[in-house]
């Protein structure tokens, strides 16, 4: 199995995820009111957990310095990280590492609209580079094990997630004055050959201040295909700067 299929297995097991991050942000779950955001300086933390082909877990924790500030009809808000940790299976330590050294940008400097909506997206992605050691270390590690056709091709299909599993990033577009409500969407998906699948996203909030910011949205998509069910959850938290 080549880095070129590993990286195209982990994209396709990926794909009904990213498909999902499109109706996630649909119109209807605008911000509900004008945003009025904290003045100091905050620590936004992102985790994402998502569960692997084998049923173990990828979890990927990243705090961002992050602060407001007003701009035109809406706010800038500028950030950056400040720290990392990535627990993963012990076979997926070389490229947990790869990952945790990673520095992102997330999705700043942003633009927010008057309500604290992301203009244009939320969608951040990892460089070329990154990508590309993380695929040659998939690759390493399925030639390092004597392995039978069939396992190979399981092996390669975790490894390609982990490979690209943060390759690209959404943000919801209402994560930082997201409303009371909790909600749940569904939609079908079209496979090849005839079948379908579901992807089920809900949003949970909790801990709404004032202005509009949470204490925490939580995420979790559920991908069902085939009689196959996977899970991916994301956690943003938002504190107060210490000092």
């Amino acid at each position: 199995m080549t880095v070129r299929t590993i990286f195209m297995v982990g994209a396709a097991a990926l794909l009904p995820v990213l498909v999902s991050s499109a109706f996630a942000e649909a119109p209807s779950e605008a911000a509900p009111s004008r945003f009025t955001p904290p003045g100091g300086p905050l620590v936004l933390t992102r985790t994402l957990i998502r569960t692997l082909a084998d049923g173990k877990q990828l979890v990927v924790t990243r705090r961002y310095a992050i602060r407001f500030t007003p701009d035109g009809d809406g706010f800038r808000l500028d950030g950056e990280q400040i720290g990392a940790e990535v627990k993963a299976p012990a076979m997926l330590a070389g490229l947990a590492e790869i990952e945790r050294k990673r520095i992102n940008k997330g999705l700043f400097p942003a633009r927010l609209d008057a309500n604290g909506v992301i203009r244009a997206g939320g969608v951040s992605a990892a460089d070329p580079a990154t990508r590309n050691r993380a695929t040659a270390e998939a690759g390493r590690l399925i030639g390092a094990a004597p392995l039978p056709p069939e396992a190979r091709r399981e092996r390669g299909t975790v490894l390609g997630q982990v490979a690209t599993t943060t390759s690209v990033e959404t943000w919801p577009a209402f994560l930082f004055n997201p409303g009371p409500r909790d909600r749940v969407e569904r939609r079908k998906l079209a496979l090849p050959g005839g079948g379908e699948g579901e992807v089920e996203i809900s949003i949970r909030v909790t801990g709404l201040a004032e202005g509009g910011l949470p204490t925490s949205v939580e995420r979790t998509v559920i991908t069902r295909l085939s009689g196959t069910s996977r899970t991916s959850r994301e956690i943003w938290t938002f504190t107060p700067a210490q000092g």
